[in-house]
């Protein structure tokens, strides 16, 4: 009798033994799994973070080429007023070629020089053509991306707090404009530069709130997740 409890009592402890054993293997390979799929969602992270780069650069690609052409089409128009303009002025007036050039006029110029500099990497000229653009013409056609590129420039050159300012001063006086989401998506950019990313979450969270069709609110959710992970 004795033997056949000791029997017993060895079969059931063996028995716990290889239950425990099994428990074991079931959770390391539980926690295999959860490493694997860890660096699964860390690849795929970097592979969208390297995306999101590169749609940012395309979009930048294609603001200036949208300016660019933008600028063209206006210099067509404007070209067509002057030479009505100076069939009519050449038939009155024989000094016609003396008469200077209107405010309108010289604001396009200016603005016209700045997008060539732009689109020659000659940066340290265009901020200084847009700072002048802002100072003399405060209701011209062209203030408000003179203010968007203002704050381009600086951000590229990584002078953040020039770059924080201007882009703030663009969605606060224009508020309604197109430029606000892709403003208020660099400011989130900026912010995180500065170490401010309750700031940063906020201006992404904006975006997504108030513009959830733009291409600011795709990049400002990819920067979210960046919290999250």
């Amino acid at each position: 009798m004795k033997n056949f409890i000791f029997l017993f009592l060895f079969v059931a402890v063996t028995a716990n033994a290889q239950a425990n054993d099994d428990s074991l293997d079931l959770i390391l390979e539980k926690i295999e799994n959860l490493e694997n799929e860890l660096a699964r969602l860390s690849n795929q992270i970097d592979s969208n973070t390297f995306e999101v780069q590169k749609l940012d650069e395309s979009n930048q690609a294609r603001y200036v080429d949208l300016d660019k052409r933008i600028h063209d089409l206006e210099a067509i128009i404007l070209l067509s007023k002057e030479e009505e303009a100076e069939d009519k002025i050449e038939s009155n007036n024989p000094l016609a070629e003396l008469i200077e050039k209107d405010g309108e006029e010289e604001e396009f110029t200016l603005w016209s020089n700045t997008l060539k500099l732009i689109d020659n990497s000659r940066y340290s000229e265009a901020a200084e053509n847009l700072r002048l653009l802002i100072l003399s013409y405060p209701n011209g056609a062209y203030l408000v991306d003179s203010y968007f590129w203002l704050a381009e420039i600086y951000f590229l050159q990584e002078m953040n707090e020039d770059a924080y300012e201007t882009y703030f001063s663009l969605i606060n006086n224009f508020p309604q404009h197109e430029r606000v989401p892709v403003s208020l998506y660099k400011l989130g950019l900026i912010s995180i530069k500065l170490e401010k990313n309750d700031e940063a979450i906020d201006f992404f969270e904006r975006v997504i709130l108030n513009y959830p069709e733009s291409g600011s609110s795709i990049l400002s959710e990819q920067e979210l997740l960046k919290f999250k992970s």
